[in-house]
């Protein structure tokens, strides 16, 4: 059947485009306002007030709303207007476009109603009012207008597709496709008429696109809506070079498949044309939404908005960033000034709906669903739409429902199924999934979206599965099975740690897949190129990209414990949990220390309370206002967690917990856990971040910083000030002109002898030209012990040191380091102390606490388990090569040193084990782990086997002295 009813006429190219890049329709708003109806050719005219007509038609296209507003307002009164009823029609036509596109929708009504009763027979004004009463949900009053105007022109094409719009949202699918049907046809018939016409090509695109998408498949879908492109939106350019809303309807169409590398320059392209169009913007921040890039998306809806208050794809927009942003009550007010312009609307409903639900209040988001059903026995694109603002707040059973209904509404529509396929991926059906995605592709093979979860799904084909009681580990047996078996060992030993924690176990097993690069990745999690993470959980699944395909290793184990802490809460509060305390949980269990980064920002933020609250924190992880707002959001939920902890007890998680799972909001769990108002709570926590940063004193200067310019101002208005004198011979000596800091910094010293930065800098000059102890003895005066400045102790510490003065730079740095513990600059300075002073406890003491400082650093681990092994503490030594192996399985020393250490702790078997996975990774040193397995299947009681092993070696090497030696060993104990 399609090949009689693919469009024909000139094809204009389009050299960006081809057949692979197409992309299906999504299920937009489709009215003729949105879509720029009447980009109408103004023939030439000798009247002025034509031209006059003209210029206000081109004002209005490129943005200048205002200037055709008051063009157009002053051709109203025009006498000459008045005596032509045929221009003073399309004067009102255009009248109306104009307050329209700035939202004043009533405005708009009353002129076209006028100009009716002046023209009532005039089709043109009557379609154009039955489209702005169908775009506020007045459906019977759009009928009967169309009604109207049809009896006046049957084949008017603005009536024709208002007529098809109201079929499509009174669920009459079939009705609706035949009669974008007749757009179709009369393509093809009259294609060389249409190509002058604009704005009849844009009503014939729009038409074109629903029949194609109702009525094509695979292949043939995908040439259609390239002749769609081709044939009518870029002839409608070619017509007229200021159709912005036919490149906005490519972008559109593009980003409906999510290509949004197509989508961008054709969108630009419409922006560039009409930078005010709100159509435009809206279309772009729904890219930004895609990618999460929630306040760029923000920005565009508001922006929208400030154009035309009554545009209402923006407050769906503004609905879904708000259900992104956890901001439930707002999604709802959005959803409610959507419905006010047009309370049938099916987004607007299901952003009501879904905000309704998510805040818990089921019965209204039942009755918007009925509300849509009494319009709609079909509402596919509102069940759809829900379905997908549930998933992304993990609704996953309510999520599935409105995905299958809208499925069941229309299943010839591939969106629904493939939001049901992701939905199904994210819990871990991948079975499920494949077949819906097989399912979608075949019907569009363009939408991004689907082709790369398709592609993920034969990656995941071939990877292998390792199961324990609890979990369920997908790894690419050729790159990761070793990764994969430690990490199940890892899980199932972590889960008995977080359960008890946090007081429950997931029923079931989780599923962890280890995919082989973040390319798949990103693919596996949202089906699109990127996600700036390593790891990321659904509540069912957990998914990382594999260490191995890092630029270097990271600790897998803490990312795996911060995940199954996700899987944890989330599920334990049926995924009630806010965004803030999921992360505050799992940072916490992470048991590391604060990077010093967050303690350098509470020491400016907490005394200035530039801090987050209980209100904000979640914005800080979705949408920050600055850069290092994420970082601070990061930083105070982990430290609400201890702040909990400390107050209310061992038992405060859990108690919170059951409230978000009873569905309580934040205002109302926080006192319903710990019996205080939230006040009460808010102000506990403020004195617990000055209590922990009265423990952080060792700082820089913690001024803000200043230009140079702004600092020779300042000092030439101020020549005594020591400060600023100290501050212009830093940036001096840090701009290595040593010439120009030295004066400086001995006026700096001469006013203040105490001055910090001037005492480090005229130090260090003194230190370049070898004269250390002069600046030791600049430095003391400057050393302030309750307040010591990093620099000063630093610098005053290494040439204590360099002097031999092992003692005094102990002193140094431990005064240091006890008013800022985790500071590992402090950590660091007395473990080279210990060493020279030959403290082994304390210098060991010291690399674990640098250790514990970075996660990922492998060569501190590695150091710590060989000295441990050197002393006979095998206990320490097991633990440190087991954090060896979270950071990197496949390095056989790490093994190696393991199995000596179980080897010494008399755990024979799994010494055993780790030199077999040793000689598997580092089969040249055959010989010598050869020995020292040969000797821990001795222990083991696995004597044949070890008999046979020393056997082969000393065969293959009858000098090797190892060997001799346990022959020798064995030999003299059978004697005995």
């Amino acid at each position: 059947m399609m090949g009689s009813h693919r469009l024909m006429g000139v094809t204009v190219p389009l050299a960006a485009l081809t057949l692979g890049s197409l992309v299906g329709v999504g299920e937009g708003r489709l009215t003729t306002q949105a879509a720029g109806v009447w980009v109408r050719t103004i023939q030439a005219a000798q009247e002025n007030e034509r031209d006059q007509l003209a210029q206000a038609l081109k004002a209005l296209q490129v943005g200048k709303t205002a200037t055709a507003r008051e063009q157009l307002e002053a051709l109203s009164q025009s006498p000459r207007v008045h005596q032509d009823s045929d221009l003073a029609a399309e004067v009102a036509r255009a009248q109306a476009i104009c307050l329209r596109a700035q939202g004043e929708l009533d405005e708009a009504t009353r002129i076209l109603e006028e100009a009716i009763k002046a023209a009532p027979a005039n089709p043109d004004l009557l379609a154009l009012l039955a489209d702005l009463e169908f775009s506020r949900g007045r459906w019977e009053a759009a009928a009967e207008r169309t009604a109207q105007a049809r009896a006046q022109d049957d084949n008017h094409l603005l009536a024709r597709w208002v007529d098809a719009q109201l079929l499509r949202e009174t669920g009459k699918l079939e009705d609706a496709v035949n009669a974008c049907r007749w757009f179709v046809d009369l393509q093809n018939e009259q294609a060389e008429r249409l190509k002058t016409d604009p704005e009849a090509l844009l009503l014939v695109g729009q038409a074109a696109e629903l029949y194609f998408r109702a009525e094509a498949r695979g292949e043939d879908l995908a040439q259609s809506l390239n002749d769609v492109i081709n044939v009518i939106y870029e002839q409608a350019i070619t017509t007229d070079r200021h159709c912005w809303q036919a490149a906005w309807l490519e972008g559109r169409l593009f980003l409906a498949g999510y290509n949004e590398r197509l989508a961008m320059p054709e969108l630009q392209r419409a922006l560039t044309i009409n930078p005010l169009a709100p159509e435009v913007l809206t279309t772009l921040g729904q890219a930004d939404l895609n990618g999460y890039k929630l306040a760029a998306g923000r920005e565009k809806a508001q922006r929208a908005l400030e154009i035309n208050p009554s545009y209402l794809p923006a407050y769906v927009l503004l609905a879904d960033l708000n259900i992104s942003d956890e901001r439930f009550a707002d999604a709802l007010k959005a959803a409610e000034s959507a419905l006010a312009i047009n309370p049938r609307d099916q987004d607007a409903l299901a952003r009501y709906a879904a905000a309704q639900r998510l805040l818990l209040n089921d019965a209204a988001a039942r009755a918007a669903e009925l509300a849509v059903l009494a319009d709609n026995p079909r509402p596919a694109r509102f069940y759809a739409a829900l379905g997908e603002r549930l998933a992304d707040r993990r609704k996953y059973p309510e999520a599935e429902r409105a995905f299958l209904k809208a499925v069941e509404a229309d299943p010839n529509q591939a969106d629904a199924i493939i939001g049901l396929g992701m939905l199904h991926m994210q819990v871990g059906r991948e079975a499920e999934a494949k077949t819906l995605f097989d399912q979608a592709f075949a019907a569009d093979p363009f939408n991004v979206r689907a082709d790369n979860m398709m592609k993920v799904l034969r990656h995941l084909s071939g990877y292998t599965t390792i199961e324990t009681n609890h979990f369920r580990v997908l790894v690419d047996p050729a790159q990761d099975e070793l990764l994969g078996r430690y990490m199940a060992d890892y899980l199932e030993e972590v889960l008995v740690e977080l359960s008890q924690t946090l007081g429950f176990t997931p029923p079931g097993q989780t599923q962890v897949e280890i995919l082989k690069n973040h390319q798949w990745f990103s693919g596996r999690t949202i089906g699109l190129p990127f996600i700036p993470t390593v790891g990321a959980c659904t509540g069912k699944v957990v998914a990382m990209a594999s260490p191995r395909a890092t630029q270097r290793p990271y600790n897998w184990a803490r990312v795996l414990k911060h995940e199954m802490v996700h899987v944890l809460n989330l599920q334990q509060t049926e995924f009630n949990i806010p965004h803030w305390y999921t992360e505050a949980l799992a940072v916490n269990s992470e048991g590391y220390p604060r990077p010093q980064e967050w303690n350098k920002m509470l020491l400016v933020r907490v005394p200035a309370r530039k801090l987050l609250n209980l209100d904000t924190i979640n914005l800080g992880f979705i949408r920050p206002s600055e850069p290092e707002e994420r970082q601070l959001a990061y930083c105070q939920a982990q430290l609400y967690a201890q702040y909990m902890t400390q107050r209310f007890g061992p038992q405060a998680h859990i108690r919170l917990l059951d409230a978000y799972r009873r569905g309580l909001t934040t205002d109302q769990a926080v006192p319903d856990a710990f019996g205080i108002p939230k006040e009460d709570f808010e102000a506990g926590y403020l004195d617990f971040l000055d209590a922990e940063v009265r423990t952080l004193k060792a700082r820089v200067e913690s001024e803000e910083p200043i230009t140079f310019s702004k600092l020779q101002d300042r000092l030439k208005a101020d020549p005594e000030n020591a400060d600023l004198n100290a501050k212009m011979a830093y940036e001096h000596f840090s701009r290595r002109d040593l010439r120009e800091a030295r004066p400086f910094a001995d006026k700096a010293l001469k006013l203040n002898p105490k001055q910090p930065l001037a005492a480090y800098v005229k130090a260090r000059l003194l230190e370049t030209i070898g004269d250390e102890e002069a600046a030791r003895a600049v430095l003391k005066p400057a050393l302030d012990p309750e307040n010591p400045n990093e620099r000063v102790v630093d610098l005053l510490g290494q040439l204590e040191m360099k002097a031999g003065n092992l003692d005094e730079a102990e002193r140094l740095f431990e005064t240091a380091r006890r008013l800022d513990p985790s500071n590992s600059k402090w950590i660091a300075g007395l473990a080279r102390v210990h060493l020279r002073q030959k403290r082994v406890d304390a210098f060991l003491e010291d690399l674990a606490k640098l250790a514990l400082n970075d996660a990922d650093d492998l060569t501190l681990r590695k150091e710590l388990a060989k000295r441990h092994l050197q002393r006979g503490e095998f206990d320490q030594a097991a633990r440190w090569g087991k954090e060896c192996l979270y950071i990197d399985v496949y390095d056989p020393e790490c093994h190696e040193l393991l199995a000596d250490a179980h080897l010494g702790q008399n755990q024979a078997d799994r010494a055993v084990a780790e030199y077999k996975v040793a000689l598997q990774l580092q089969p040249k040193k055959l010989a010598l782990l050869g020995v020292k397995l040969a000797r821990a299947e001795w222990a083991a009681g696995q004597r044949d086997e070890a008999r046979q092993r020393l056997d082969a070696i000393l065969q293959a090497d009858p000098t090797l002295p190892e060997a001799q030696d346990l022959d020798r060993e064995w030999r003299g104990k059978a004697e005995r």
